[in-house]
């Protein structure tokens, strides 16, 4: 709320108003302008629902602007995969775009709509959070901050089924909520191979940005080093560092959204064909062989742990009857001693 009140005699004041806080100047007015005008402005009722729109249109575009980006990806990994002669595959990255554009708009608008009302939900219980911290109770603060944490949980697993969704549509040409069905069952079924292949992605990805970061660090502070006039290296690379993770982290996100769209497509493969002559697999034997392997590993990693907790059971039930043996000797001993 602003109010401005004019007053016009010889020496007038200027009076501004607003919450919190009051100036006033002193102006010379002519008689002829002897009145007194008040202004006043207010912001209409309808003004945070206006921000609410807004906020959400931003959270809305960001997410359908990445959607488009991973199915784009998803549809030039999915054309390769699913065809047999990889001669034939000619411009991948330009027919999956065309894709998302001809047929996919839709699928893409409702599961970025779904990622932006929950992030809306969020901002609006962070704004309640903030608002209320001083006069809420422990109990509601906390219950607040556990409430926070499960939607932030429920985004990125709604992310992660999106992202899985979105590759099922690529090759499939499926609405959102089938793929979404689909490809959840699909995951399920290969649950051993999904944690294998995040596991194993994700370090592989995560080395690689930090070693574009820790190359980029270092040659950045050998360029400064060299720097005569420079007196303070550490901004300068600390800045330099952090573009190079952002860029690295733009690239290397096509290689995690063609990881999990080529195990998507395997897992399909699997399913759909067994290698008999007419239903040959699409994939290759290198990558059978890895994914078999993989799992496999992960199997003898488990038995291997199942063994160590047995062995350690096992010798702490021996360090206990050796205890009990010493606190107890045997009678034959002591028979023996008294003879």
């Amino acid at each position: 709320f602003h109010t401005i009140v004019l007053v016009s005699t010889e020496e007038a004041v200027v009076s501004t108003q607003s919450t919190g806080f009051t100036r006033e100047y002193n102006m010379d007015v002519p008689e002829s302008m002897a009145n007194i005008t008040m202004v006043y402005f207010k912001d209409h009722d309808y003004i945070n629902y206006v921000w609410l729109y807004h906020l959400f249109g931003l959270y809305w575009g960001t997410e359908f602007f990445l959607a488009c980006h991973e199915m784009a990806i998803a549809g030039a990994f999915v054309q390769f995969y699913w065809t047999r002669d990889k001669s034939k595959v000619h411009f991948p990255v330009v027919r999956g775009i065309w894709w998302v554009f001809r047929y996919h708009l839709g699928t893409v608008a409702f599961g970025s709509c779904i990622i932006a009302i929950i992030q809306l939900i969020r901002t609006i219980l962070a704004y309640i959070q903030n608002k209320t911290k001083d006069s809420q109770s422990e109990i509601v603060k906390y219950l607040l901050m556990c409430l926070q944490c499960c939607l932030w949980c429920f985004e990125k697993v709604m992310k992660f089924i999106n992202r899985n969704a979105y590759i099922y549509t690529a090759f499939k040409g499926a609405a959102f909520c089938t793929s979404c069905k689909k490809v959840f069952a699909l995951l399920l079924s290969n649950v051993v191979r999904v944690g294998v292949i995040n596991c194993v992605g994700a370090f592989v990805l995560f080395m690689g940005k930090f070693l574009v970061v820790m190359v980029t660090g270092m040659i950045g502070y050998f360029m400064m080093q060299k720097d005569t006039e420079l007196y303070y290296w550490a901004i300068p690379v600390l800045i330099a560092s952090i573009f190079a993770f952002a860029v690295a982290h733009t690239f290397f996100s096509v290689y995690e959204i063609g990881i999990d769209a080529i195990f998507i497509c395997f897992a399909e493969d699997e399913t759909i064909n067994d290698g008999t002559p007419g239903r040959e697999y699409y994939m290759s034997k290198n990558l059978m062989e890895w994914v078999d392997n993989s799992g496999e590993a992960l199997k003898n990693l488990k038995r291997k742990k199942k063994q160590q907790k047995a062995q350690a059971k096992a010798a702490k039930s021996g360090d206990a009857s050796g205890s009990n043996q010493g606190m107890y000797p045997d009678l034959n001993d002591m028979e023996m001693g008294s003879k």
